[in-house]
């Protein structure tokens, strides 16, 4: 069994100079398995990156950490690209309740190209091979951190939060810590609910994580910099995502 992340944005609060906002394409299977595809957050100009992989018609299921807009407003496009042009079945969204709010304003006829399902703090819900469940963070309004399992694989996605809430809350034996990093220390004092490098990295320390990848940096910052600071605090290795790369929890 394989348990891979491929970056389909990273760019935090608003796309960099060529790059696209949170989106991950979160994919398991076996050698005789039906591969399990789902995009996790679908932050403007994912659905091209995600296209260059595969078909919008072999996603399993979408899910959106929070209603914050370089998080979902991609929906809205794949609504048009299914409605209007690909036809088939409804894709089933799991999201916030506030996130489907705000779709329904978008989108009067949300149904005829997503079938959605109001997740929250606690829940899970198994998606094909792979088994999710979900935290709320430390956030401005309701958003939902990760953990996939697939067989012995696992991932966590922070998605955004502050300080104020842990991932090591969301069990041991993880494989992968995809974890946000907006700004660098020197920002810490503004008390925004966001995460430093090095803030990022001590929090990780706590998980002990095969991996740690660091994301959702604001265009602009250094991603060297971010790199070394939580590699300070966390003790290893960090890697800071970048659009393409496609990250195997086997290391």
């Amino acid at each position: 069994m394989t348990l891979d992340v491929e970056v389909l944005g990273c760019s935090g609060s608003y796309a960099a100079p060529g790059g696209a906002c949170t989106g991950f394409l979160v994919t398991s299977g076996g050698a005789d398995e039906t591969p399990t595809n789902v995009w996790l957050d679908a932050g403007p100009g994912t659905l091209g990156r995600l296209q260059q992989r595969l078909p919008l018609a072999t996603v399993d299921a979408i899910v959106i950490s929070h209603e914050h807009p370089d998080h979902w407003l991609e929906l809205p496009v794949v609504y048009t690209a299914v409605r209007y042009y690909l036809g088939g079945a409804p894709i089933p969204v799991y999201g916030t309740a506030g996130t489907l709010d705000l779709a329904r304003r978008l989108l009067a006829e949300l149904e005829i190209a997503f079938t959605w399902h109001t997740v929250t703090a606690d829940d899970v819900v198994d998606i094909g091979g792979q088994r999710w469940r979900f935290a709320r963070t430390d956030h401005y309004v309701e958003t939902l951190a990760c953990r996939i399992d697939a067989d012995d694989k696992s991932a966590v996605f922070t998605s955004d939060t502050g300080p104020g809430w842990h991932p090591a809350s969301m069990g041991e034996g993880v494989d992968l810590l995809v974890s946000e990093s907006t700004f660098l220390s020197d920002r810490e004092h503004e008390g925004i609910a966001h995460l430093s490098a090095r803030q990022a990295g001590s929090l990780a320390a706590e998980v002990g994580p095969g991996r740690l990848v660091l994301t959702h940096l604001a265009p602009g910052q250094e991603p060297g910099a971010h790199s070394a600071e939580a590699e300070l605090a966390f003790g290893r290795p960090v890697q800071v995502a970048r659009a393409g790369d496609r990250i195997h929890t086997s290391g």
